[in-house]
């Protein structure tokens, strides 16, 4: 596991502005774990703060996946005197999940950070999607650099950028040792962008 420090930097630049941060890119590009990391960061250097964390992809937040449940429960979480901060990762999974965020951002009591699959975050959609000011912060998989760093190792640049033209820069992929489960997860990761998240945004 590796800091990856260009995205993180990015989003400490946007801690306290006024707009909704809106981390964006493919299926297992790292966007929930860059979401962590800044958590983190948060926890160590700032006291005084409210942290209300949601994941969708947690059965524990099952029940507030409804925009007007999503909203409510934000509300009851918030603190007065502290700075308060929203995180929903996997935003995409509460229908109308942008009517809880437009009403939660025009109260002026949030620094509100999203996450979200290219698929229903779409840069073209953001601005119709959210009422208030917004930045995107899109997320790439590893480059060459991020690559190298991840296995430690620049001993042999040219063998090392010939293995990333054929691993990619998908890192879950990293775990298989065989070519034919990096592949099969490869494919898997992308049958699921077209299959899945494509047909459900646009059926």
């Amino acid at each position: 596991t590796i800091t990856r420090t260009k995205y993180l930097d990015r989003i400490i630049e946007l801690n306290g502005t006024p707009d909704i941060k809106i981390i964006t890119g493919i299926r297992r590009s790292g966007k929930s774990k860059l979401m962590q990391a800044y958590i983190e960061y948060l926890k160590s250097n700032f006291e005084n703060i409210n942290i209300i964390f949601i994941d969708f992809m947690d059965l524990a937040y099952e029940e507030i996946k409804e925009y007007h449940a999503l909203h409510a429960y934000v509300e009851e979480h918030y603190q007065e005197g502290k700075t308060n901060y929203l995180f929903i990762d996997e935003v995409q999974m509460c229908p109308k999940f942008e009517l809880a965020i437009n009403s939660l951002y025009s109260k002026g009591k949030y620094d509100i950070y999203v996450t979200g699959s290219n698929a229903f975050l779409l840069s073209a959609d953001l601005a119709t999607l959210f009422t208030g000011r917004y930045i995107e912060i899109h997320v790439f998989p590893f480059s060459f650099q991020e690559y190298c760093q991840y296995y430690d190792d620049v001993s042999d640049k040219d063998k090392l950028f010939d293995d990333y033209a054929i691993k990619g820069g998908l890192a879950g992929s990293y775990a298989y040792r065989t070519e034919k489960d990096r592949t099969n997860y490869i494919k898997e990761v992308y049958e699921t962008i077209v299959t899945r998240d494509l047909v459900q945004k646009y059926a």
